[in-house]
């Protein structure tokens, strides 16, 4: 708490300051200080996305659906294309029972945020639940499709084949992952850029997800023949190993507080 006032004293217009003062609070159950913070902190700092979002949760978390809504709302007006934004926005539509617009939530968002592959898995498991496997399975494709290295699509891929008893579409989906993310303990150890590890990495660069290029990428690209364009250049306000790396569900849940529910 003391370096978070210091911090503010210093930089009041940093935005993740107050955001992250704000958080601690509501996590330590000063609600009505953890508002305080969200509201001085968007007064400061009125572009600053994320503490619209995090008091939306707040907010949610608290039974004012109301609030949360309205809150969501002014992030995704500011910037439609954070995806995050679209999953708290789906969260709150759940929680009002408006089942119907959950999934249209989510369809808007993969239009605004296409490269945000969480959205494709919570529309997903949306499918699920009304009972279009293909139309889930199409989700989860194009999911792994834009982002190869994002493990929890894997995991949610294999349990739709495992719910419909798909044995051919588990074991293909086995062997991909093997290819993907090597896991035997025993084994020697494999370079960290495989031919898979470099196309995932190349699918994951093109589609805007990271500007990040690994070490040598260049080179190992050239001996092992895989077609490589560096785009990094190309792009910009982009940090690699960010919090898009993070399961953004583990994430929303921790901020909203649902996973005591």
């Amino acid at each position: 708490k003391t370096l978070f006032e210091c911090g503010l004293k210093n930089s009041p217009t940093h935005g993740a300051l107050w955001q992250a003062y704000g958080t601690l609070e509501s996590w330590k159950g000063n609600i009505s200080e953890a508002r305080l913070l969200f509201a001085a902190g968007i007064q400061k700092c009125p572009n600053h996305v994320p503490l619209y979002q995090g008091w939306a949760c707040l907010e949610l978390r608290s039974g004012d659906v109301i609030t949360a809504k309205r809150l969501i709302g002014e992030a995704l007006t500011k910037d439609k294309r954070n995806g995050s934004g679209w999953l708290v926005a789906a969260k709150i539509e759940e929680k009002m029972g408006n089942v119907g617009l959950v999934g249209l939530i989510l369809r808007r968002g993969i239009e605004c945020a296409p490269g945000d592959v969480e959205l494709y898995r919570a529309l997903a498991e949306h499918e699920i639940n009304r009972g279009k496997i293909d139309s889930a399975r199409e989700l989860l494709e194009k999911g792994i499709e834009i982002n190869p290295l994002y493990a929890p699509l894997y995991h949610s891929l294999a349990e739709l084949e495992a719910r419909v008893f798909n044995i051919e579409g588990l074991a293909r989906l086995n062997k991909r992952t093997a290819e993907m993310f090597p896991s035997d303990a025993m084994a020697p150890a494999l370079p960290p850029y495989t031919e898979k590890r470099m196309q995932a990495w190349g699918t994951k660069i093109r589609h805007g997800r990271s500007a990040k290029i690994p070490d040598g990428v260049a080179a190992l690209a050239e001996k092992i023949g895989v077609e490589y364009t560096d785009t990094a250049n190309n792009m910009s306000s982009i940090v690699g190993g960010s919090l898009e790396d993070v399961d953004p569900e583990t994430l929303l849940n921790s901020m909203c507080g649902f996973g005591n529910e």
